[in-house]
């Protein structure tokens, strides 16, 4: 893989999601880089990443991502559509498992450098995952 081809490294990182490799992810990711999504407390990296991607494989042990074509944006960004499917058989944001299967839409916007990724930014509807899970949306304005 080179670090110098956006298109490879965005497969490259996708790949290793497939494959359920934490290792191999935060080895697509320049020194500080980051990833954050809807469900992310915000921008995260290193042993915070690894952790996310392993409560991901243990709430969906069967977690895969069915990637649409890379786009390269400019020289260093690209993006790619996906669908995430798995079916739930362990906790997720606190949430007891339903057993039962998902599949969301999205999207990736990711910027690289010569040494790796240096952003992702994950875009998808989280409430459609909790629909799909079985919990019931909720939304109120704050008391």
């Amino acid at each position: 893989m080179s670090t110098h081809d956006p298109v490879a490294l965005t497969q490259a990182y996708f790949a290793a999601w497939c494959r359920h490799d934490a290792d191999a992810i935060l080895a697509c990711f320049a020194p500080g880089g980051t990833y954050r999504d809807p469900t992310t407390p915000g921008a995260i990296g290193g042993p915070e990443l690894k952790g996310y991607a392993a409560a991901l494989w243990t709430a969906f042990p069967d977690l895969n991502f069915e990637m649409g074509p890379v786009e390269r944006l400019e020289h260093h960004r690209t993006h790619t559509t996906w669908v995430m499917t798995g079916h739930n058989h362990g906790s997720l944001l606190g949430l007891p498992p339903t057993g039962k299967a998902v599949r969301i839409e999205g999207i990736d916007l990711i910027e690289t450098g010569p040494d790796g990724v240096r952003t992702v930014v994950g875009l998808f509807d989280s409430a459609t995952l909790l629909r799909q899970m079985g919990m019931t949306v909720d939304i109120r304005p704050p008391a």
